[in-house]
Order: structure tokens, then sequence, then C-alpha cells
């Protein structure tokens, strides 16, 4: 089967001759398919690239058969018969170097979605991390940002936040448009790492570019990131994951709904659309969803929920966190007295600021906030530029 009809193309080739004789360990998932549509994991073990030692265990899984957080991880994989050391035994959940000291060399691939509280890419850091105390190579097969690569959006993480749990690796933007292997490079020169990570670049991929326009397949990220679109709602909504909001969460379509059993949708569709927010407008919704807050405790009865669906027009125009903030703002407008923004223990560590809450809970609206952001984002594209490899 030859899915290929777009011109970007992942460097596997050049991958494979790179691990050749090599002993070493895979850091990937589902979501690590070659050109043509395989997944990578089984086409390296099966075609005896090299040596495969074992697999390290993210979050949902190697086979992406698991819920968000879960860590029950399988010892062994059902399809390579590989023995998967599960990340979530360890201290902060980061690779062991003792584990590292065993092999050659570890290759990461995982499809980010170009949002900050994305765990696979700050895993992908804390390897790095690992890597350096031990000098194990780490390969990274370079994939693209599905929200594109030109655009960057928000403020960085703050200090306080930064690096200190798995929904931020370091001090980069919300939607920071940069590819997984830009990031590797960046964060170990900013960290200064006794590393310098092996990043196999893509063919064919521009900035400007659309997951949609790469010609790559696309398999569902986790459970709940089932469509190249879900990854821009994603970022859209997704700091909303730590609120007593319901999201969209186990519907066809995730991160597209903002809403909660007791809210007025229509009132909130209403005040959305008066504000005229560039490439979207809102509709009000009822949907069938899981709360978040329920999830989080192991609940996952739906529930039928009033809110909004949200529908991106003009996604060259549409910007994701100044629409964000947006929403936060008239959801507290309209419902201070029914809506708790840090409802959840990691809320503002997903968020990466004090800020929002803050001034939420202060009655403050977030209109200059969004303009200091706009600032910061600057900020960063500019210190980025020296990582850039497209």
């Amino acid at each position: 089967m030859n899915w290929h009809g777009g011109c970007v193309r992942l460097a596997c080739d050049e991958l494979k001759k790179h691990v050749k004789g090599k002993k070493i360990a895979l850091m990937m998932n589902t979501t690590a398919l070659d050109n043509e549509g395989r997944f990578l994991l089984d086409r390296m073990v099966d075609e005896q690239w090299a040596s495969v030692a074992f697999l390290f265990g993210m979050e949902h899984g190697v086979r992406g058969n698991l819920f968000a957080g879960d860590g029950k991880l399988e010892m062994t994989d059902t399809r390579t018969g590989l023995p998967i050391v599960n990340l979530y035994d360890y201290p902060k959940c980061q690779p062991p170097a003792e584990r590292l000291c065993e092999v050659d060399a570890v290759v990461f691939c995982a499809q980010d979605v170009g949002v900050r509280h994305w765990t696979y890419t700050p895993w992908m850091m804390l390897l790095l991390e690992s890597a350096a105390t031990v000098g194990c190579e780490v390969i990274i097969l370079d994939r693209p940002n599905p929200i594109r690569g030109d655009i960057v959006e928000g403020a960085p993480a703050r200090t306080e936040y930064a690096g200190k749990h798995l929904l931020s690796g370091f001090e980069y933007p919300l939607r920071h448009g940069m590819t997984i292997g830009e990031l590797a490079l960046m964060y170990c020169d900013v960290k200064k790492l006794s590393l310098t990570p092996t990043v196999l670049r893509m063919e064919g991929w521009k900035r400007e570019m659309w997951f949609s326009q790469t010609g790559l397949p696309w398999v569902p990220a986790s459970p709940n990131m089932p469509t190249t679109d879900t990854a821009l709602y994603f970022a859209t909504t997704g700091l909303l994951q730590g609120s007593n909001l319901s999201l969209g969460a186990g519907s066809t379509t995730p991160f597209q709904y903002v809403g909660g059993v007791d809210l007025d949708g229509e009132a909130l569709a209403k005040a959305l659309n008066a504000q005229q927010l560039p490439g979207i407008s809102f509709l009000q919704k009822y949907y069938m969803t899981v709360p978040y807050e329920r999830l989080y405790r192991g609940d996952r009865t739906p529930v039928l929920t009033d809110g909004v669906l949200l529908l991106i027009e003009d996604r060259d125009v549409f910007r994701t966190v100044d629409t964000q903030l947006a929403i936060m703002e008239t959801l507290q407008m309209l419902f201070s007295d029914r809506v708790q923004f840090d409802h959840h223990a990691i809320s503002r560590a997903r968020m990466g600021t004090d800020e929002i809450c803050d001034a939420l809970a202060a009655g403050k609206g977030l209109s200059a906030l969004s303009a200091q952001w706009r600032a910061d984002a600057e900020a960063f594209a500019r210190a980025r530029e020296p990582y850039l490899l497209y």
C-alpha cells in the first residue's frame, strides 16, 4: 500500500543505515509511521535493522491502547515480544540512565501536535537529559509540526513550571511552531547538556505546511487526537482540561466543544460570536461527553452537556491562544459561580503560568495578558532561529 501522495518524506532509509550494527532501544509508539503508513517500530524489528534490546513505554502505551495518564503498561509488547520499560515506574517518569548504559543508542520518534502540553515531546527532553549523563546517542527521526512551523503563539512556560511536569519540558510557548528535532537541539543547548542529538531531517517539509499538505499518513496520536484538525482545536481548548468543564472527550470531535451540564450554551455562543474573533465561530450545541474532572477519577460515564461547538472557518488567520484566552474570559464573565479553571492539581502546570487563574480570580480581563503574550511569542520566535532546520 502506498500512501504517499505529497512532497514530504521522512528519513527512514537514513535511519536504517544509521542504526545498522548497533544495539538500540526504541522510544516510539503507533504515531511513528514510515512514508508508506507502516508502523516504524514493527518494520525496524521485522526487518532487523538493528539489535533492538527493549522499548520505552510512554503515555497511551506502545500500541496506543491506554487512556491518558494510565500507567499500567504491559511488560512485554505482544506484537514483537520485546520487553517494555514502563517509564511511569521511574522518578519524574524519566528514562533511567542505567538502562541507557545497556545500548549504543535510543531512537525516538513520536508525533508531536505542536502544543507544549503534549507529553511525548517533553518525554523526549527527559530522554536527552538521561542520555547526556551516560554518553548514549539519541537518534531522532524528525516529523512535521501538524499545525505549521511558522506560527508561534503564547508565552513560554514560566520558570516555576517549566520542566517540573511532563506538560512542559522547558520555557517554550504553548504553540511553538517547531519540530521535535528542532526542539531537541534547542533543549540541549539551552540546558547546556553534553549531548548533541542526531536529528534525521525530513525532505520537502516547509514551515507554512499543515499536516494535510504533507502527503504523510496520520494515525490518531492519542484516543482523543483522531485527526490533524483535532490538533488545532487542542491548541485552542486544551488548557481547559484542568477545569471542571467538558471538552468533548470520548466524542468524535474532542476539544471542539466547551461546555458544562449547568451552563447556557446559547448565551456563551452569543457572547463569543459578538467578539468577532478571526477565523472562528461558535454554535450552541448539546453533546455527550465525559467531564475531565470525572476522567481523572476514573469515571468514564458520559453526560449530556450544554455548550458551544467551535467551528474554525479559516485556519490561516485563526489564532489559537488569543481565542483560548477570550473563551476563558467569557466563561468567567458569564459563569463565574460555576466555572473553576484550576479545578485539577496540575491545571496551572498545564497553563505554564499563574497569570491566567490569578487574573480571572481577581475579576480582571485577559486582553492585557493576550497582548503581552504576543510580544513574548515574538521574542521566542527570534530566540529559536539558530535551531530551525527547515
